[in-house]
């Protein structure tokens, strides 16, 4: 499978690269940067300082949007700050990445692949949407195309986690989520109803610990940064959000679905809210899959060991 990674990186994005790039039937063709845990600009040298320290340096990163369709500027609050550190990665330096900066914006990058590998290529979004609905109104056709369309975000069962309504990601970007969700795209939805079902343990963190790499080093110390400010009672250890959603698009069958057309308010104290569209509740038609469900044990060993032996790698 071909892969692009939408990503606004943030810990747990990183991991979710980290995933990508373990996952042996996986080929990640390009990552594509948007604002929201940290700016554009940061997401974009974040990603790449992480790909070098992986050993894919020679992955393209397009940049995207740098704010949401509703806006004219963009600054992370106290909120991102808190959970991902200054810089998005919690505050660890890593090595400035040597490789070329890519060309094409992201917006344009994503429907190129699209055109190219069609059925062949996932798309996983896990930030705001902002660049998935740009691509959507470049070439609709190109993107109805894409073999599966994953992205990290909503809440449908569930309490938000920026409001009592609304997850964050996207709460940053209502109207182009509730566009990516008007499209009539197949997408899957995988937010914080599964997502707070898959818990990482202090134990799982210290399996890569005890890897003496300078990636390892590195994806332990933004680990234990995230999962000390994602646990409530102050242990280590939190929800898996980011790469389930790369999971939902290579290993469907691991989750439970709920199909439903969706869309977003975009108005009101309920602005950023994932619910079922009652303009078409009735179609038979399901334009969404919303996760409810998944095997948590299995997929936090899959992901933990995976995460392991890239991190031996070197």
């Amino acid at each position: 499978m071909k892969l692009i990674l939408d990503l606004d990186t943030g810990i747990d994005d990183a991991l979710a690269l980290a995933y990508a790039l373990a996952l042996p039937d996986v080929e990640l063709i390009g990552v594509t940067a948007v604002f929201g845990n940290v700016t554009r600009e940061r997401s974009v040298e974040n990603n790449r300082n992480l790909l070098a320290l992986l050993g894919a340096a020679g992955v393209p990163v397009a940049s995207g949007a740098a704010h949401a369709w509703a806006a004219e500027s963009y600054q992370p609050g106290e909120f991102k700050y808190r959970i991902h550190g200054g810089n998005g990665i919690g505050n660890v330096a890593l090595p400035a990445s040597t490789a070329p900066v890519c060309g094409t914006p992201a917006a344009e990058f994503i429907v190129e692949a699209a055109r190219r590998f069609g059925g062949g290529l996932a798309v996983v979004a896990t930030g705001p949407l902002t660049n998935l609905a740009d691509a959507i109104r470049l070439d609709r056709a190109a993107m109805a195309s894409v073999g599966a369309i994953s992205i990290m975000g909503g809440a449908l069962t569930v309490p938000g986690n920026r409001t009592p309504f609304a997850e964050a990601n996207i709460c940053d970007d209502p109207e182009a989520a509730k566009y990516v969700f008007e499209s009539g795209l197949p997408v899957t939805m995988v937010g914080l109803d599964v997502t707070m079902q898959t818990k990482i343990l202090e134990k799982d963190i210290a399996r890569w610990r005890a890897i003496d790499t300078p990636a390892a080093a590195a994806l332990v110390a933004m680990a234990e940064y995230y999962y000390k400010n994602e646990s409530e009672d102050g242990t280590l250890g939190g929800a898996i959000h980011d790469p389930l959603a790369l999971e939902a698009a290579v290993n469907p069958a691991a989750f439970s679905m709920l199909p439903v057309n969706l869309t977003v308010v975009t108005e009101g104290p309920g602005r950023g809210r994932t619910v079922g569209d009652m303009e078409r509740l009735c179609d038979a038609e399901k334009s969404a899959r919303v996760a409810v469900g998944v095997g948590a044990a299995a997929f936090v060993e899959k992901f933990c060991g995976a995460i392991a032996d890239l991190l031996a790698r070197g």
